[in-house]
């Protein structure tokens, strides 16, 4: 793996975001401020990744894929809540992953090796472990 990172010039990559050594970031993506981001990752085309996130190393993102955003909670004001992905995982077409809740924790977790495939959603607040995969359209709230 090439230890140069490529930012695709249509990507709006926010200055204060951390970007891995190696990383590829695809046309058309956007990453905000308080993202960081393994080594060797790849963000594909049509990404969205909010913070704060604290992406690992190795891990793979599909296209529309919205990580990191707000969660889905009408109690949720904008309070400062994160999220957290382990190394080695893989998030295929359009699979959202929202920050935790401040009345669930704070924080969404998930470990490493997990395979997300399409249309997977994993609500605020939700603990995952390590080399769990998900079946097309599956959700975990």
């Amino acid at each position: 793996m090439s230890a140069v990172t490529t930012i695709h010039p249509t990507a709006i990559v926010d200055p204060a975001a951390r970007i891995g050594a190696g990383t590829v970031v695809g046309a058309y993506s956007v990453i905000g401020p308080r993202v960081e981001i393994g080594e060797g990752s790849v963000i594909g085309p049509h990404v969205v990744i909010e913070g704060p996130t604290r992406i690992g190393r190795r891990c793979r993102f599909y296209p529309f894929a919205c990580i990191g955003t707000d969660p889905q909670d009408l109690k949720c004001h904008g309070e400062e809540t994160s999220l957290e992905v382990g190394d080695d995982s893989v998030f295929r077409e359009g699979v959202p992953v929202h920050r935790g809740t401040s009345g669930g924790g704070g924080i969404t977790r998930l470990g490493s090796g997990n395979l997300l495939m399409a249309q997977t959603h994993v609500a605020h607040d939700c603990q995952v472990g390590s080399g769990v995969i998900f079946a097309n359209a599956a959700t975990l709230a």
